[in-house]
């Protein structure tokens, strides 16, 4: 246990400093912003195939057990999204940038007083050199960002709390009983596994290693390409875009439509099984159908329109609040057993529910999370936004939260990426531009890069962590304890990490575009929009929204009573996510492969092909390892594996 803290204190230091680092300093992918986070992975991968191997040359007790492996990777999940993309990189922007981006003819100057002066430093000076980088003879001022970090912090880590509260209420019903496929945990299990068995190479499947070296062969040559243009590319990366064929009305109601090949998408995919990476792609191109529909009939003028305010037909944005409320509705009534004996255990420690084997107690998990609850509405009553609409809001983002979760457990999805706030975009559509004031709009347009994150999973990704644990025989509680100090100092580290690299290479306008740039005006210039117009309910997307969730709930039902029933609500669901503009081709090779194999070999050839698929996952995790390294090495910036 000693060498597992210690070894897991380590990378925990060494993933919070470097992933800003490697994000915007090295332009590199953007390691945390998807799932399993890269920077999770990498240092498994590391210790799997370099640093265990090197050990047993000085002795097989020198090399760390597969418990030991597992755990330290299980902990770096719980913090990957919190050194990358769950704190400091979005709350600077978020509450600094009005202050650097107002100008007299957009207006926001008149908005800045709504902005708390607790939440972070207003001085034009700081500000600036935060953008622009330190000039000669400059040096940070610390003390003046003592203030983001104090008065989001607390937030955040609550946020944490309460949503790992949640998850451990879930894990039951999907770990055990359900027993969901977890695909994006399958490799971790799978190369541990392996190598625990033997040392020897001939303990690794061939076709593992015939698998990685796909995507492998094909990153090196687009990385040499990327170093010496003359060398030919290979492109999978916006590899084809359809939709640039299509550039008149009414056919250009279809764009955009890319084609892209992730290889560790096509992995997860045929690990998911037929039925969800199937619907994903089917649901996504019958979209696709009523945009050029709406092409047809004059509604969709070409282009999709994911704005908090478009009403342009199919309403995607709609049609994604809806299925996503009503696939989390489904999966909490199908948990309403193992919830409801939660609760009672919780309340009365003499009911016969035996909770010994959880991450934690059922009362501490029912207790923690409605304590955890509590306190995210009254941080947001201090912002300014009455108790009853905090309470709505953090209740249906938390709901937004376990349909992510659910996505990444059921289906796979890594690239968890909206477009808009399902949350935000629920309370614009009911009418909140008119009865909720300036201020509350302010908070929920600052939010969604915390609460319902645009850049990849929201909180730690417990159930992940908690099917680990569950497959390989590890003490959750354990985890779980060794958790909460590595989130502390992951949020404190990667704070100090994001505003040292900034200020010191060349400043975040320079670094980052997306974050610094797109990130640091969107909150304002949504708030903007809202207060000018405030616009009346729409009837089109409440009527789309409950639509969406009647045809999700159909799925499910049909699900029910007909086995064979191919299409899945959760589909449907991420079928609607801005994400799948790139993800359906790879979901659709995957799913495409997994048909084809058990049509041709049943479940017998489909175990066999399994390495190969696993091996496209390893391929493109260790590609993106050596070429951030390498970018590291040589000093150089941009080349990403994965991203668009």
């Amino acid at each position: 246990m000693t060498r597992t803290v210690l070894v897991t204190a380590l990378l925990v230091v060494a993933i919070a400093i470097l992933t800003p680092y490697v994000e915007f300093v090295l332009a590199s992918t953007q390691v945390g912003s998807f799932s399993p986070a890269g920077n999770a992975m990498l240092p498994l991968l590391l210790l799997v195939l370099l640093v265990n191997p090197a050990l047993r040359i000085l002795g097989p007790r020198f090399a760390l057990g597969r418990t030991e492996v597992l755990t330290t990777y299980a902990v770096l999940l719980m913090v990957a999204a919190l050194a990358s993309c769950q704190f400091a990189q979005w709350v600077v922007p978020v509450t600094t940038g009005p202050y650097y981006y107002a100008t007299p003819s957009n207006g926001w100057k008149e908005l800045l007083p709504l902005i708390p002066s607790w939440w972070a430093p207003s001085n034009t000076e700081d500000i600036r050199r935060f953008y622009e980088g330190l000039r000669a003879g400059e040096t940070v001022r610390w003390f003046v960002w003592w203030k983001p970090l104090l008065a989001w912090g607390p937030f955040v880590l609550v946020l944490y709390g309460t949503i790992l509260c949640g998850l451990v209420l879930l894990r039951k019903a999907w770990i055990e009983d359900e027993r969901l496929p977890f695909p994006l945990v399958q490799l971790p299990l799978e190369v541990t596994r392996l190598r625990e068995q033997s040392s020897s190479k001939d303990a690794v499947p061939k076709l593992l290693w015939a698998g990685a070296a796909v995507p492998l062969v094909v990153h090196t040559v687009n990385g040499l390409h990327f170093l010496f243009p003359t060398v030919p590319t290979i492109t999978v990366r916006n590899a084809f875009n359809i939709g640039q064929y299509f550039i008149t009305p009414p056919w250009n109601a279809i764009a955009p439509l890319w084609i892209d090949i992730y290889f560790c998408l096509v992995g997860f995919a045929f690990l998911s099984g037929r039925d969800v990476p199937f619907s994903m792609w089917f649901f996504y191109l019958l979209y696709k159908a009523e945009c050029l529909l709406g092409g047809f009939a004059g509604w969709t003028m070409g282009g999709e329109d994911r704005s908090l305010t478009g009403n342009t037909f199919p309403l995607v944005e709609a049609q994604y609040t809806g299925a996503v409320l009503a696939m989390v509705c489904i999966t909490l009534w199908t948990a309403r057993r193992r919830l409801r004996d939660a609760i009672r255990k919780a309340w009365r420690s003499a009911v016969p529910v035996d909770d010994s084997d959880e991450p934690m107690s059922c009362r501490m998990a029912v207790f923690g999370f409605g304590a955890g609850f509590v306190v995210l509405v009254l941080w947001c009553f201090l912002v300014g936004m009455p108790l009853w609409a905090g309470a709505t809001v953090m209740l249906i983002s938390l709901l937004f939260i376990i349909g992510v979760n659910r996505m990444m457990a059921e289906g796979g999805v890594n690239f968890l990426w909206a477009a808009q706030s399902g949350t935000n975009y629920l309370v614009h559509s009911l009418g909140g531009a008119q009865f909720l004031s300036a201020k509350s709009w302010l908070l929920l347009l600052c939010l969604p890069y915390f609460v319902w994150n645009f850049k990849g999973p929201v909180g730690p990704q417990a159930l992940e962590a908690l099917k680990l644990s569950h497959e390989a025989g590890i003490s959750p509680r354990r985890m779980v304890l060794l958790s909460i100090p590595a989130i502390l100092v992951t949020a404190v580290l990667s704070y100090w990490a994001v505003i040292y690299f900034v200020h010191t290479h060349g400043g975040g306008v320079a670094l980052d575009g997306y974050r610094f740039v797109h990130v640091g005006q969107r909150p304002f210039m949504e708030l903007r929009e809202v207060t000018i117009h405030r616009a009346a309910p729409s009837v089109p997307k409440v009527v789309t929204m409950a639509l969406a969730a009647l045809f999700t709930w159909f799925i499910g039902w049909m699900r029910w009573l007909h086995p064979g029933w191919r299409f899945h609500p959760l589909g449907y669901a991420v079928s609607t996510m801005w994400a799948m503009n790139f993800m359906w081709f790879s979901m659709l090779l995957g799913s495409a492969a997994s048909w084809l194999i058990n049509r041709a070999g049943g479940l017998a050839l489909y175990r066999k092909a399994r390495p190969f698929f696993l091996g496209l996952i390893l391929g493109d995790f260790a590609a993106m390892g050596f070429w951030t390294g390498l970018q590291a090495v040589l000093g150089v910036r941009g080349y990403l594996i994965f991203g668009h």
